[in-house]
């Protein structure tokens, strides 16, 4: 196990966040919604997906586990998350935002 820093990305902006590669993912989610004030089953983590070796919020992307380690995500030192939170569909029910970095 090895401590590594990852980019945490929404819109404009980026978290710092140091963490244990043996760490669960829900650890991760619990830094962001202390740093963000939002509770922690309203932010979801997603990485880049297979295809994508480009940055962007054109790739497909893939829903991290809160169960896993960060190692089973391959995550590495400075890889970038990205995290969204839920929003009201409008029908009385909720959505995962999507990805948006400016």
């Amino acid at each position: 196990t090895m401590d590594i820093y990852l980019r945490l990305k929404r819109e404009k902006t980026t978290l710092f966040l140091s963490c244990n590669t043996h760490e669960k993912v829900n650890s991760l989610i619990k830094q962001v919604s202390e740093l963000v004030g939002v509770e922690t089953k309203e932010i979801l983590l997603l990485k880049d997906g297979e295809k994508g070796e480009q940055e962007g919020t054109e790739t497909p992307k893939e829903e991290l586990d809160g169960d896993k380690s960060i190692k089973s995500h391959g995550l590495q030192n400075a890889s970038i998350v990205y995290y969204v939170f839920k929003k009201d569909d409008g029908n009385g029910g909720s959505q995962w935002e999507s990805v948006h970095i400016v």
